[in-house]
Parts: structure tokens; C-alpha cells; sequence
């Protein structure tokens, strides 16, 4: 009754592979007639509850071929999430939360894929290349340099209107996120072996986007 629903969806999870249960209605029925339960209508709607949870994340699923919806297997996403645990999980609820588009067409199939360092890779490239197209800038132009010329003192980028603490965190939010990002994948292989780092990355690319997107509305109807 105590835990949150993700870890007592993953305690289910984990029972539901341990009794090799392939029936939702089954499992709860099970429950109903174990005298703790019966005591207790609050913690079998709790377990009710988490197979919800499980059904919403994909972790379990219909079987096919089956006629009663209560029929379920523990789908790859479900046994990905028993061997690598609820990091795994929540991190990729981030993703699920809206990611700006660019960012997702470029990051989110690499990083449901286990490719941590290519997601992370590609949506900062997305970045580094919509800037270059906004600041009106060449391809020589890349990387930190490219940052910090766009949203220099005299930046094509650089709101003018703003003040100049604003205009210089601006410099350093995009300088900084790329040096810290995107540089060291182009320069030797990154091991995110922690799956909630890679998500965030992931996601600081999409506020990233987020913030061009005023950039760009800005240049488009100047004052």
C-alpha cells in the first residue's frame, strides 16, 4: 500500500514471471482469495492498479490468438524492465513526455534501442545544425565556435533586447550543453551506463530546440 505504483507494477511484474501467470483476471482472483486480501480491499485495488500501469508502459500486452482480453504475456519491454530495473523505465517515461519534434524524429527510436550515445549524438547534432541555419552561418562554421559566434555579443541570434546577463547565459546555455554533450561522442566512444543521464541529455536537447523555436519566431517578427 505504501509503494509507488511504478514499483509495485515492477513487484507484479516480476510475481506475474515467477508463477508463470498468463491471465490478468486469474492473477487478481488469486489474490481475492489469499485471507490477506480478502482483509484488505484496498491492497488487491493497489494490485489491480499496477497491472493498469503495466498495460499502459507496454510491459505486459493482450496474447494474440486469445479470445478473453485478460489473457496477457510479459512483453521484451517487460523482461528488459525486470533485468535493468525501473532507471530503465522512467527513463524512457521522459521520452514519452513530449520531446520536441526535432529531437524526437532524430533521438527517440535510437534510445528505445539501447543506442544511449547515438541518441544523445544525433539530437545534439540537430541542434548544432538547425543554429548554423538560423544564424545564416556556413558549414565551417561548427561546435562551440558556432555557439558562441550565434549568440555572441553581436550574435545573429542574440536577442538585443535582452539583458546582457540574459544574452551571455543564452551563449553558455548552447556552448556549454555542446562541449559537455555533443563533443565528447565525436571524439571517442561514451558509455552511459547510466540509462536516466542519456534520457536527460536527450531531453536538454529538446529544450534546446524549444528555445530556438523563440529565436526563431524573434528573427521572423522583429520588433
Amino acid at each position: 500500500m505504501t509503494l509507488p505504483i511504478d514499483e509495485l507494477g515492477l513487484d507484479v511484474l516480476a510475481d506475474i514471471v515467477r508463477t508463470n501467470q498468463w491471465n490478468e483476471y486469474n492473477y487478481l482472483n488469486s489474490a481475492s482469495q489469499d485471507p490477506r486480501y480478502q482483509s484488505n480491499e484496498a491492497a488487491l485495488r493497489a494490485v489491480a492498479e499496477a497491472l493498469t500501469w503495466l498495460r499502459g508502459r507496454g510491459l505486459i500486452a493482450r496474447t494474440p490468438g486469445q479470445t478473453a482480453d485478460s489473457a496477457i504475456f510479459v512483453t521484451r519491454a517487460g523482461h528488459l524492465a525486470l533485468k535493468q530495473g525501473l532507471e530503465r523505465v522512467r527513463a524512457e517515461g521522459r521520452l514519452h513526455e513530449g520531446l520536441h519534434p526535432l529531437v524526437e524524429h532524430r533521438a527517440r527510436r535510437q534510445f528505445l534501442l539501447g543506442e544511449y550515445e547515438q541518441a544523445v549524438f544525433v539530437a545534439m547534432k540537430a541542434v548544432e545544425v538547425r543554429v548554423r541555419e538560423l544564424a545564416d552561418l556556413g558549414d565551417g562554421d561548427t561546435g562551440v565556435d558556432l555557439m558562441n559566434r550565434a549568440f555572441g555579443p553581436n550574435g545573429s541570434l542574440t536577442d538585443s533586447s535582452a539583458v546582457k546577463g540574459e544574452q551571455e547565459g543564452t551563449r553558455m546555455l548552447f556552448a556549454g550543453a555542446y562541449a559537455t554533450l555533443r563533443n565528447p561522442s565525436g571524439h571517442r566512444e561514451v558509455d552511459y551506463d547510466d540509462v536516466a543521464e542519456a534520457a536527460e541529455a536527450v531531453v536538454t536537447a529538446s529544450l534546446l530546440m524549444r528555445v530556438l523555436d523563440r529565436v526563431e519566431r524573434r528573427i521572423a517578427s522583429p520588433p
